[in-house]
Parts: structure tokens; C-alpha cells; sequence
């Protein structure tokens, strides 16, 4: 019943389920004893985990030190050039891609040429002459159909056709009036041979204007006029 005396008063206690003392309250020797077991048992468990501890520290630090100093020197330049590839990466997403320039037209594709007879369109050799004034140098071959019976003296011919707006269209057509020309329409469509043995042709309604090289006469011209379907 040792373990029922009170370690204060020495008063006996009845029971063994009892903590404290019925006489003074204090703590019984049985109770003293397993907390001091317990705070023991604690003790020794903390213990051995901090030995825990130090053992894997030691071990991560044998591992450590196990790889020569070359291998740490190599693997901190491959992170720093990993970062670095990412920032230059990072950046360059941000930035717009250069808009591409737009390419020039294919040649002979004006709106002058655009608006010549079928006839005249695909029997001729076209290329730009000047964008900005919308103008195409075209050629027809000395073979041509549009070119038959010697009209252009047995010679390629070459003219001009260019896309006016209504007032520039209008300018041309007066200075051909005052050049002294035959003229053979006038209208909406105007059409005439100059003193060379040339055709002025204008047609208001699409704004296309074009003047040819020298024919071997007038009347060759006004064949050309006609077999190209510029005049009915």
C-alpha cells in the first residue's frame, strides 16, 4: 500500500484509482511516479529523434561533399543559362511580329489593262509603267491577229493604257480635241486617229484612256480601232 501514501502528510489513502490525497490534496506517490514516467518516456523520444536528425544531416553532408567541386561549378552554369533562355523566351513573346510588307502587283494586273477589250487584253504583253499613275506599257507582237494585213508596218506596236478618275479623263480627252486628230467617236466612248497615224481612245464610263504607236496610215489605224472592238 506504499503507493497509496500521501508523499506530503504520509496520509493513507483507500483505493488505488485515487490521484490526490484525501486528507491534504496532494499529489500520491503512484501518480508522481507516472508523470515522472511519462515526462521520462517523452524525454527519450525527443531525444532519439534529434539523433535521427543529426545522423540524415550528416549523411546528406557525406553525399555533398562526395561530388568533386567541378560537378556544384557545372550545374550552377546550367541553371544560369536555363534562366537566362527563359527570360530572352519571356521577352521575345511579348514582342509583335514585324508586319511583312505587302508585295508589288503582278505585272500588266493595272486597272487600265483591267478595262481594255478582250481582244486587246489577251493579246498583249502588259507590265507596269507607272504605278502611281496607274498607267501599263503593253506590246502586241508583230504576229498578232489584232496586227494582220501590216497595219503597224509588219512591227510589234506598243501603247499606253492608263486608269483615270473623270477630270483627268476629261483633261486628256480636250488636249487630243485640240491636237488636231480625225476624230471617229465621240461620246461616252471617244476615239480618234492623230496627225501620226496614232489612236486615242477614251471610254468615260470605266475611265480607261489609251494611245497607241504609229500605224502605217489612217486608215490602218481605224482597222485597228475596230478589229480590237475599241469602236463598232
Amino acid at each position: 500500500m506504499s503507493e497509496l501514501i500521501c508523499q506530503y502528510c504520509s496520509h493513507h489513502n483507500i483505493g488505488g484509482a485515487l490521484a490526490r490525497c484525501m486528507h491534504c490534496g496532494a499529489p500520491l506517490r503512484a501518480a508522481a511516479h507516472k508523470v515522472a514516467a511519462a515526462v521520462e518516456s517523452t524525454a527519450h523520444v525527443v531525444e532519439k529523434t534529434a539523433e535521427k536528425t543529426v545522423e540524415t544531416a550528416e549523411a546528406a553532408v557525406k553525399v555533398v561533399a562526395g561530388y568533386p567541386r567541378w560537378q556544384w561549378r557545372a550545374l550552377g552554369i546550367l541553371i544560369a543559362v536555363f534562366v537566362f533562355v527563359g527570360v530572352i523566351v519571356a521577352r521575345s513573346c511579348s514582342f509583335s511580329l514585324p508586319s511583312m510588307p505587302l508585295a508589288p502587283p503582278p505585272a500588266g494586273t493595272g486597272t487600265g489593262v483591267s478595262a481594255l477589250p478582250e481582244s486587246m487584253r489577251s493579246g498583249s504583253s502588259c507590265e507596269h509603267f507607272d504605278a502611281a499613275q496607274q498607267v501599263d506599257k503593253c506590246v502586241i507582237v508583230a504576229g498578232s491577229p489584232l496586227l494582220a494585213g501590216g497595219i503597224a508596218g509588219s512591227k510589234e506596236l506598243t501603247f499606253y493604257a492608263q486608269s483615270s478618275s473623270p477630270q483627268h479623263l476629261n483633261d486628256i480627252i480636250r488636249r487630243w480635241r485640240t491636237a488636231g486628230g480625225t476624230v471617229v467617236s465621240d461620246g461616252q466612248v471617244f476615239a480618234a486617229v492623230g496627225p501620226s497615224a496614232t489612236v486615242w481612245y477614251a471610254d468615260t464610263r470605266s475611265g480607261l484612256s489609251l494611245e497607241t504607236g504609229t500605224f502605217t496610215g489612217k486608215a490602218a489605224a481605224q482597222t485597228f480601232l475596230t478589229r480590237a472592238g475599241l469602236t463598232r
